[in-house]
């Protein structure tokens, strides 16, 4: 009798830890598509906090794609209908994760745009400080539509994209105006009507042990920075992160010796209070 018992509760191990196995980390970043109207077709791709990439794809009547985000956390958690599909490298998650835990939610709700299209969803999840899961909707294409302005959300939003573009989205066939819109550097950084032809430009290195270090600038790297403040302009955000050190701030002054305002820059990206943002020089001004 004992043996049976013993038998019995290594079957209940076993099973408890298969179970447990099956559960994959949780899940921080997903996107989806369902079009149940014209056709039968469920779309998937998600993100988990080792950076871990799963996606489903098939049919809709066999996936059985849950209604809410909650019922479809689960289903990201356990199903066994996802497959492996790659891993972020350390640096992509850490960046990743900032935004996820920067990114704010939508204003209003979503409203119906096309018909039978199918709609398409991306969100981001994170905890409370309760600890309860929160939900964020990055943005709603198809049926129903919705985008969240938030450059943080429009970051993970492109980003769902790269990762997963098998997963149908209508957001280029809206017109120009979705996502990040490229804002003239100069504007963007508060330095707008400056004679950039009349500034000096100088440099200074922040190294969070040592201090700052001023660098030397040769007159071609004056006349490329000049040239980007000029033509360059901000094209999105790549993260939410913060540094203390390794950047590179670049003062602009005046004839009269008056500095007239500076900008920072952090392995080519331009810092700000609330993350760093890529900058690229406007095509038709990159002579």
């Amino acid at each position: 009798m004992r043996k049976f018992q013993l038998i019995a509760v290594i079957v209940l191990m076993v099973g408890f830890l298969g179970s447990a196995q099956a559960e994959r980390p949780r899940i921080i970043l997903y996107t989806a598509y369902r079009q149940v109207g014209w056709g039968d077709a469920v779309q998937i791709g998600c993100v988990d906090e080792t950076g871990g990439l799963w996606t489903a794809k098939g049919y809709d009547s066999e996936l059985k794609w849950p209604y809410g985000w909650e019922k479809q956390i689960a289903y990201l958690q356990a199903s066994d209908a996802l497959a492996e599909a790659g891993k972020l490298s350390h640096d992509e998650l850490f960046a990743l994760k900032s935004l996820v835990n920067a990114v704010s939610a939508p204003e209003g709700k979503p409203s119906g745009w096309m018909c039978d299209a199918g709609t398409e969803s991306s969100y981001a999840l994170r905890c409370d400080r309760e600890g309860s899961a929160e939900a964020i909707l990055l943005g709603m294409t198809g049926d129903d539509f919705l985008e969240n302005t938030d450059p943080n959300a429009q970051a993970l939003y492109l980003k769902l994209r790269l990762l997963f573009p098998f997963v149908r989205c209508y957001a280029d066939e809206i017109d120009k105006s979705w996502g990040f819109q490229p804002v003239p550097l100069a504007a963007f950084c508060g330095l707008e009507g400056i004679d950039w032809d009349s500034v000096t430009v100088s440099a200074v290195y922040e190294d969070c042990e040592a201090g700052p270090r001023e660098l030397e600038v040769t007159e071609d790297e004056a006349n490329r920075v000049i040239s980007l403040m000029k033509n360059g302009a901000v094209t999105g955000k790549e993260n939410a992160l913060g540094v203390t050190g390794g950047t590179k701030v670049l003062f602009f002054t005046d004839r009269s010796g008056k500095v007239l305002g500076s900008i920072t820059l952090y392995n080519g990206l331009l810092v700000r209070n609330d993350g760093m943002y890529s900058v690229q020089k406007t095509p038709s001004n990159s002579k």
